[in-house]
Formats: C-alpha cells, structure tokens, sequence
C-alpha cells in the first residue's frame, strides 16, 4: 500500500485559507526522499533548457544571495554530508552524480542541480516584503518573472479569498520570523498530470482518479545580517488514487473538496472535473 508524504486532508473540515504554520526543525529543512534522483534529472535539464523561465534576480541583492547559498551549503554538510561530496567550488551529489558549481554568478540556480527545492528570496523594501530573486524550476501554473519585484500581496492578489484570509495575517507573519526559528507549512492542489515544471497549467482529460495529489512544502527563514527571508518549496506529484486505500479518508477528503467556493474550484484548475472527483471519493469502498 502506497503512503502520500503529505495526505489529502482527512478531517472533513470545510475548505479554508490558512497559515498553518509549524516550527522548522533545520536537519528537516531540505529533504530527500524517494523521489529526489529523478527530480535531480529533470532539473538539470530545465537548467539546461529554460534558463531564462526558472530564474529572475533583481540587481543589487548579491549579499543576501551569498548569505542564504552559504546556509545552505552548511545545512548540507552538517545534515547530509553522506550525501554529498564538497570541493571548494563545488559540490557532487553522489547518488545522482549531480554537480554544483555554488561559486557562479548564479549560486541559487546551481544548488537547484543537487537539491528539489525551489528558492526564493524576499526582502522589506519600503515596508514591503519583495521577490527579489528565485530560482523556481517546478511552478505551479506560475510564472517567476510575472512576480519578480512584487510585494507579498502583489503576488498573492489572484488567489480566492487572500484579502479575508491570509492578508491580515501575512506581513505580521514574516515580521515575526527570527533567525533562529524557521517555520514551515503545507500547499496542495489537484492536476490532472504528474508534470512538476508548470509555468502555464497543463491539463489533458483523465478519468478522477487518474488525477495527482500534488503537495509544496514550504519553508522561511529569515537571515541574521539583512531584512531578508529565504522561502524554499519542496514539490511533489503523487497519484490520488492512493487515498482509496482508506476509504473513511477518501470520503472525509470528499468533504473538504465540497466546501470549496466556485471561484476556488475555478483557481484550482478543477472546474470540469471537481464533481467527478468528488463522486469517485465518495465511491471508494
């Protein structure tokens, strides 16, 4: 029986907008996993491909770039150093032979060779936390350059329901994040491929359960030298037919997609296929 690494929720609650904010154990900040190797490939090659599509950075921000590669690389040798192999310059995943070259003009991009997350960095620029640089290879129907320079709320306006929900409590959020307490919290959605890298949706007609459980893990953490956070995310795509083995978490999590407004199905991208899923949830026997 196949696990999710983060489940569907399974309390029936009614769909909400929330922070769910937890504190971040740092041997837990990057992870692996099952997954990491051919995640590792195809991020490579999108590097390879679509440079100018995973990478943004405003000018004038190398310090606080310099300053979250180089906790980086310290999270990776002091947690998973059986992992890696480190040169002066540069540094090899072992498993997947993968190579980073972490003293380039673009450090951000190449620890996305040897790493699944994706980095962003934020910084208070006139009272407002900023994208002022990101190396995002798997968007979630997003595109990086469309947000680069934007506020908080410049980027989140899209999103159903952000004004009520999560506005109020986003800006006092980051301000509250110290040096030494990262927080992390939890995103999900549903699509209809396994496909990671989406700056625009990607939608092809499958049966409801033929859909994907697709999670983002995400972190903060705020640097110690400068008013500047590092938000990393942690993608996964993972069959939603693996709830059926539980078929009380099946119908519990039919609930929560029942409770979503129009708009929020429409935002989700499940606007022709929510009702399907919900009956096949229901379903499960």
């Amino acid at each position: 029986m196949s696990e999710f690494v983060y489940s569907p929720p399974i309390d029936g609650k009614p769909f909400k907008l929330a922070m769910g904010l937890r504190t971040l154990d740092p041997q837990a900040w990057l992870e692996g996993g099952d997954d990491l190797n051919t995640q590792l490939i195809e991020r490579n090659e999108l590097i390879s491909t679509q440079r100018d599509t995973i990478y943004c950075e405003v000018e004038g921000y190398a310090a606080e770039i310099d300053y979250f590669t180089q906790l980086l690389v310290g999270n990776l040798k002091e947690f998973h150093g059986g992992d890696y192999e480190f040169g002066e310059s540069s540094i090899v995943h072992r498993p997947s032979g993968s190579h980073a070259h972490v003293k380039s003009d673009r450090p951000l991009l190449e620890l996305s060779r040897i790493i699944a997350e994706d980095l962003c960095i934020l910084k208070k620029i006139n009272g407002q936390w900023t994208l002022v640089a990101g190396a995002v290879l798997f968007p979630s129907r997003w595109k990086l350059s469309e947000k680069l320079g934007k506020s908080l709320d410049q980027i989140h306006q899209p999103v159903p329901g952000y004004d009520s929900g999560l506005q109020p409590y986003m800006t006092p959020t980051f301000e509250k994040i110290t040096p030494d307490r990262a927080i992390w919290r939890k995103n999900w959605s549903l699509h209809s491929t396994s496909d990671l890298h989406q700056p625009e949706s990607i939608h092809t007609s499958v049966s409801p359960l033929d859909y994907w459980w697709r999670t983002e893990r995400q972190t903060l953490t705020r640097s110690a030298e400068s008013e500047a956070i590092l938000f990393t995310i942690r993608n996964r795509a993972e069959p939603l037919r693996w709830i059926l083995n539980r078929a009380d978490e099946a119908h519990a999590f039919a609930e929560t997609l029942a409770s979503m407004s129009p708009e929020t199905i429409e935002y989700k991208g499940l606007t022709s296929a929510h009702r399907e899923i919900l009956d096949a949830l229901m379903l499960a026997p």
